[in-house]
């Protein structure tokens, strides 16, 4: 019963040698797989149809099986397929086994695991190859051996790549049931708690494919289970799992699995003393053991056959069947042989191919005079080449120039075009910017003149404070134009030093403070402390920027902070905050992204502010990235905007003492 129920588990084991897409959709019939053949190209589709051919008909018609396997590993092997070769050295590894062919299974299963090694889609075929391996030992009674395949499965089952399906896990649970009843079985040397793992693994195995839809794997299981029953002398459970996995089987459709059941409850009928239960049994699996070609199948079913009919008296009936079946083992067994000395031949072989390997490089030598002779017009024809060749690299040379002139020149292009849409986006910011002084000018004049005229020398004194704010506006965009003309020219580069953050806030705060109280704004230093590594110059111009644009953004009555505060990556934030009207999401985004095209793109174009401040906060990001800073802006509507440069801070220079922060603000 051993070679029996091993080879039970070569019919379900290797069901995902299969590609997953033909298990899933359910695997077409054979007369529709050969008239698809029929149409295929030799293609990597030919393959897996011959594959799927060698798989199903390795239980109906080993012969065909094999021969549509040899036709698909070839065709691979052709294609380069090296996967499609693992699936055919997997099927011809079944179907060689499914014969009782042994040395053919083991060729075919070591040729599988060396393939899928070198293929990383191949992970879980290399894992059904080493179960086949281990399902061999186990037929040879090597139990250590195929123990050490079965483990070495479940290990890379559980730590490859490849998902765990309970397909996999089932599988392997029952092989390790199978190996563990067998050995008990053995008169080997044994340990007492085989019994119990081969229990263990079998309601494992059990238990996982209850939750699967039936098929020839719950009732491989449902098989495996009746055998240790049996072997425990339970037979009426046996008979039970027996009769359940004989349904299934007879159900989907699959003679082997239902002649090798038939099998085993035939022989649970004779332990029962039913030897004519037995015979009626025997009887149909006999005929579809010759039919699937099964000689080790057919075999056993003889040997149960002839106990059957001796327990009913048909004694001469009983020794001739017991005389075929005997005939049968010694012809799966001359075939071993046969093939044992098949491997001696091909030793053989390989040791007259190096002798006349030898002879050959001996001829060789003789033949290396003639060589010599010949050697002037391969001399000739090499050169020939060489001009050829040299002929060929001048004109790929060539062409590559081309193309690299090509790319080059397409490169100038966009760049001049975007060189000419900078230009003109420049000069719109240009004369958006000049348009507030200028107006301002315009307007103050027509002030100047109306106040002249009726003789009010007191408002007209008040114009010099609006007079200078609009100067001022003035210098410091024509200073902007200036700093960006230099940056833009390369001319202009970042000489950082340690600056004291308190002085450049009172710096810029002083320069302001006029413009602030003609503007009726409250201007106020926070107090500030800590130094950063920055360029004087370039750090003044942002700050003068950042508060002229809160300048023109705050309404009379508002106030304007500077501030200076840490951050978590060590860095200084100078911070300008005013309340004014603020931004909101979309106004912000186009002040930090600065959109082509759009002149007050980059200004602060919230209601309420009195005009754009888009080159000056161009010139500010310019001059912050310069000294490897950053310039960011935050605002909601109603709330104002704050403006935040941030500076690696430094520690203080030696020599210099701080300031109480109060004294500082002050």
């Amino acid at each position: 019963m051993t070679t029996g129920l091993l080879l039970l588990c070569v019919v379900w084991g290797l069901l995902g040698l299969a590609p997953r897409r033909a298990v899933a959709a359910g695997p077409p019939s054979v007369p529709a797989l050969q008239r698809q053949l029929a149409t295929l190209p030799p293609d990597t589709t030919r393959v897996l149809v011959l594959n799927n051919l060698c798989w199903q008909l390795g239980t109906q018609n080993t012969v065909q099986a094999l021969a549509y396997g040899q036709q698909g590993r070839q065709l691979a092997q052709q294609l380069g397929f090296r996967l499609g070769e693992v699936y055919t050295l997997n099927s011809l590894a079944r179907a060689a086994y499914l014969q009782h062919d042994e040395l053919a299974a083991v060729r075919y299963y070591q040729q599988a695991v060396r393939r899928a090694e070198a293929v990383p889609r191949a992970a879980r075929q290399l894992t059904l190859a080493l179960l086949g391996l281990g399902r061999v030992a186990v037929g040879q009674q090597d139990f250590a051996e195929g123990e050490k395949y079965f483990h070495l499965a479940l290990s890379r089952m559980q730590h490859h790549q490849h998902p765990v399906t309970p397909t996999d896990l089932g599988m392997v649970q029952n092989h390790l049931a199978s190996l563990y009843y067998d050995w008990r079985r053995t008169s080997r040397p044994a340990a007492d708690s085989l019994a119990r793992l081969a229990t263990h693994y079998a309601r494992l195995a059990l238990a996982t494919f209850r939750h699967l839809p039936p098929d020839e794997k719950l009732a491989a299981c449902l098989n495996d289970m009746g055998e240790m029953h049996a072997l425990a002398g339970r037979y009426d459970s046996a008979a039970a799992c027996q009769r359940e996995a004989l349904g299934i089987y007879q159900h989907v459709g699959n003679p082997f699995g239902t002649s090798q059941v038939r099998l085993s409850l035939a022989s649970v009928y004779l332990a029962q003393h039913r030897p004519a239960e037995a015979a009626r049994l025997l009887r149909p699996a006999l005929a579809a053991a010759r039919q699937l070609h099964a000689t080790g199948l057919a075999a056993q079913g003889y040997q149960l056959l002839a106990d059957a009919l001796a327990a009913q008296g048909q004694g001469l009936a009983a020794y001739r069947l017991a005389r075929t079946g005997q005939a049968l083992l010694d012809s799966v067994q001359s075939a071993e042989r046969r093939e044992a000395l098949a491997r001696l031949q091909v030793q053989f072989d390989a040791e007259r191919q190096r002798s006349q390997l030898k002879e050959l490089m001996q001829r060789n030598l003789l033949q290396q005079a003639e060589a010599r002779r010949q050697r002037q017009y391969l001399l000739l024809l090499s050169g020939l080449l060489l001009a050829v060749v040299a002929g060929l690299v001048g004109a790929g040379t060539l062409a590559r120039r081309l193309r690299r002139s090509q790319a080059q020149l397409t490169r100038q292009n966009e760049e001049l075009t975007a060189t000419r849409a900078e230009q003109d986006y420049l000069y719109a910011l240009v004369a958006h910017d000049l348009r507030s002084p200028v107006v301002a000018f315009s307007g103050l004049a027509n002030l100047m003149t109306h106040y002249i005229e009726r003789h009010d020398t007191a408002r007209l004194a008040g114009l010099g404070g609006r007079v200078h704010q609009a100067a001022e506006s003035l210098n410091s965009l024509l200073d902007n134009l200036l700093g960006w003309a230099l940056t833009q020219r390369g001319e202009l580069t970042a000489a950082p030093e340690p600056l004291a953050v308190a002085a450049l806030l009172a710096e810029a705060a002083t320069l302001y403070q006029p413009s602030a109280e003609a503007a009726g704004v409250h201007l106020r230093v926070a107090a500030a402390a800590g130094y950063v590594l920055a360029d004087h110059h370039m750090t003044s111009t942002i700050l003068r920027n950042l508060l002229s644009n809160a300048l023109r953004a705050t309404p009379p009555g508002g106030q304007i902070v500077l501030a200076a505060t840490a951050t978590a990556d060590g860095c200084l934030s100078l911070q300008v905050a005013d309340t004014g009207a603020g931004m909101d999401a979309a106004q912000l985004c186009r002040a930090q992204g600065l959109a082509p095209g759009n002149p007050s793109a980059g200004t602060s174009a919230a209601a309420g502010r009195r005009g754009p401040a888009g080159l000056g906060l161009r010139l500010s990001r310019a001059f912050a990235q310069a000294q490897h800073g950053r310039l960011v802006l935050s605002s909601q509507p109603a709330c104002g905007t704050t403006a935040a440069l941030i500076l690696r801070a430094v520690p203080v220079p030696v020599g210099v003492f701080l300031p109480h922060p109060a004294a500082a603000a002050a």
